[in-house]
């Protein structure tokens, strides 16, 4: 380090301090490395070290240059999966290569908490890949990046195209995705009637079948037509239940209200208070036609239940 120092300082005519920035900025960008005691040390390591120590034997490792043969090897192969065309320079392509890497290693990254999630694909390629990104940028220097693209170029191709199909998905399809497993949720509640139209229930046994297939990618697009086609006939069902369930609601309110009236004759009530009672079930019952499901209209009867109880209370204190 010492030698390196003075070397810097004559050539290019610095003050120490600034000698002392220069170096640390190419240790940054990987043109040069520090070891100590045998071990390579990043530069942030390194600043610590030696201000703790400031006589600490620190070691500069300039870049080994890699064999002609090996480096075209390399930059052939990974011109092919980058589309890109590097200069023949080594550090140069490790640079381009190294960033390559590490966007790769933060896109996985961005994408693991939700594939980790029930239903959703890509968990387990995306735990290896990480693992083996975590492997080829634990050296970072050109040689080692460009040896680590030379001999791996099988596992480099298949996280190249893993990570373009994958952030694919979690960028432009995971909003389909997740509509997918809540309408899947949805048919279940009708499922009986579902099953009795052959099409419609195999439709929905494929929509399970996709969503519960690691690699689903190349499937949206059916996916995609089949959910339309099953949702259609769900809303049908829907809306016939939901009919159903206003008429049987208002019959309910009907009863109430009879059976109140009926009460009228024993508790005989003063006529603000058959008014008050007869108003707030009659305007209960209005409520029915205008509901948009049958959680609404479940929360109309209940409450209106819920009146009746507070009305028979009222009517025997009276």
């Amino acid at each position: 380090m010492d030698k390196f120092v003075a070397h810097v300082k004559e050539v290019h005519d610095l003050a120490e301090i600034d000698t002392l920035q220069y170096i640390f900025w190419s240790a940054q960008e990987l043109k040069i490395h520090f070891r100590i005691d045998g071990k390579n040390i990043t530069p942030f390591e390194t600043k610590q070290i030696l201000l703790q120590s400031p006589k600490k034997n620190v070691k500069i490792i300039t870049n080994k240059n890699v064999k002609n043969s090996i480096f075209k090897d390399a930059t052939s192969f990974y011109q092919k999966i980058s589309k890109k065309n590097d200069d023949n320079d080594q550090y140069d392509f490790a640079r381009s290569l190294l960033s390559d890497l590490k966007k790769w290693e933060t896109s996985l990254c961005s994408f693991k908490p939700i594939a980790q999630k029930p239903f959703y694909p890509g968990c387990k390629k995306v735990n290896k890949h990480l693992q083996s990104l975590k492997i080829l940028l634990a050296k970072q220097d050109s040689y080692s990046l460009i040896y680590s693209c030379y001999d791996n170029k099988e596992k480099i191709a298949e996280i190249a195209d893993d990570v373009k199909i994958i952030s694919k998905f979690y960028t432009k399809q995971v909003e389909f995705w997740e509509l997918l497993i809540k309408s899947i949720e949805e048919f279940r509640a009708n499922l009986s009637e579902i099953k009795k139209r052959s099409e419609i229930f195999s439709g929905f046994n494929r929509l399970i079948q996709i969503l519960e297939s690691s690699s689903p990618y190349d499937l949206i697009t059916e996916a995609e037509k089949l959910l339309k086609m099953v949702s259609n006939h769900n809303d049908l069902i829907v809306q016939e239940k939901t009919k159903a369930c206003r008429i049987k609601a208002i019959s309910k309110i009907d009863a109430i209200i009879e059976k109140l009236v009926n009460l009228f004759d024993i508790y005989i009530p003063d006529q603000d208070q058959r008014n008050r009672f007869l108003y707030a079930l009659r305007s209960a019952k209005k409520k029915i036609p205008q509901t948009a499901n049958i959680k609404q209209i479940d929360i109309i009867l209940y409450n209106t239940e819920d009146m009746y109880d507070d009305f028979i209370e009222e009517l025997k204190e009276s």
